[in-house]
């Protein structure tokens, strides 16, 4: 039976399957947060961005 959850950055639905890893996480403590792939892929993308050295004008 699939699970429904809101990811935290983006409110969007998601149906999470039981064979998502995340699944196990959610059904053992329905108080924690889900982001999805898009969402973490985003962040991970802004977050290296970030770390590398400014160019010089």
């Amino acid at each position: 039976m699939p699970l429904v959850t809101r990811c935290a950055l983006c409110g969007k639905k998601y149906e999470i399957a039981e064979d998502n890893p995340a699944y196990q996480k959610l059904v053992a403590k329905p108080s924690s947060t889900y982001i999805c792939d898009m969402c973490k892929n985003r962040v991970r993308f802004e977050s290296e961005d970030q770390q590398k050295p400014k160019k010089p004008m």
